[in-house]
């Protein structure tokens, strides 16, 4: 079963990126409308649940807040940056999970062996390839944008701290009170939300909301919580987090670097593809 639970994260957190991606494509300009209905229906799903599994431990709270701070960060981030390239967007974010395998060997003890120690390292080969753009030949765009490394920061830093306090809180509390725990935190992002939506430009919502761009949001909502469903299954079950989350990483990444490749024509040099067989390469080893 947890293999079950590992296979369906990895679909659900490529999709939340495809989804935002169509979104992007065709709405690029009104980000604050999606990141609003995503945040709404997030909320009410968990909610509902939270309503047929009803506990309540006030400690709870607490990483709540954290998660909700996380959260939000995290998928605004990931939405603007998603305006960029959709492949290296993906491989900056997925790398976050990465950095929470180190952190469980740090702080969860998590068993460090030879073959996970290669594992971690072809993985950040695998990044470094899938990245490199090569040299830029003259006359050639340099299209870098400051403004989209911040918004992969921010998921970078929300993806990890979600993750962190999640699995910390299921620990901590033998895997009890997770709906209350995304009940509270999602109600926390949703306040950060309303309030970016309310302070950024509305002109043209009531269009979108009418048009069937709209279903790319609630889908995209659904697949995060989807996804936050089995992370934390996994993080009572008897898989290590040395597995876990690279292959949530580096699974999510292929699957979102073929579809960008086939759908939205993202061109991949050589080495970019050399990086994706590193990357199952290392998720072989890190399965050992």
């Amino acid at each position: 079963m947890p293999y079950l639970y590992l296979i369906g994260a990895v679909g659900f957190v490529s999709s939340a990126n495809i989804f935002a991606s169509f979104y992007n494509r065709k709405h690029g300009d009104k980000t604050g409308l999606y990141n609003l209905v995503y945040a709404i229906v997030v909320w009410l799903i968990w909610t509902v649940l939270y309503a047929f599994d009803f506990s309540f431990d006030a400690r709870v709270l607490w990483y709540a807040l954290g998660f909700g701070v996380s959260y939000a960060v995290g998928v605004v981030g990931l939405v603007y940056a998603l305006k960029g390239p959709v492949t290296i967007t993906s491989l900056f974010v997925q790398t976050s999970l990465i950095g929470t395998t180190v952190w469980g060997f740090i702080f969860w003890d998590a068993k460090f062996t030879a073959p996970v120690g290669v594992g971690l390292v072809l993985v950040f080969i695998s990044l470094f390839l899938c990245l490199y753009k090569g040299e830029q030949k003259e006359g050639e765009e340099n299209k870098f944008s400051w403004g989209w490394l911040l918004s992969a920061v921010c998921a970078f830093v929300g993806n990890a701290g979600c993750t962190i306090i999640q699995r910390s809180q299921q620990t901590a509390f033998d895997g009890r009170h997770g709906n209350m725990l995304m009940s509270f935190a999602t109600l926390v992002s949703l306040a950060v939300c309303v309030a970016l939506y309310l302070y950024g430009d509305k002109t043209e919502h009531k269009r979108v909301l009418r048009s069937p761009s709209i279903a790319y949001p609630i889908a995209g909502g659904v697949s995060n919580l989807l996804l936050n469903v089995c992370v934390m299954k996994l993080a009572t079950s008897v898989l290590s987090p040395s597995l876990v989350y690279p292959v949530i990483a580096v699974g999510g990444l292929a699957i979102v670097t073929l579809f960008s490749l086939f759908v939205f024509k993202e061109k991949m040099k050589w080495w970019q593809w050399l990086g994706i067989a590193v990357g199952a390469l290392a998720v072989g080893l890190l399965s050992i």
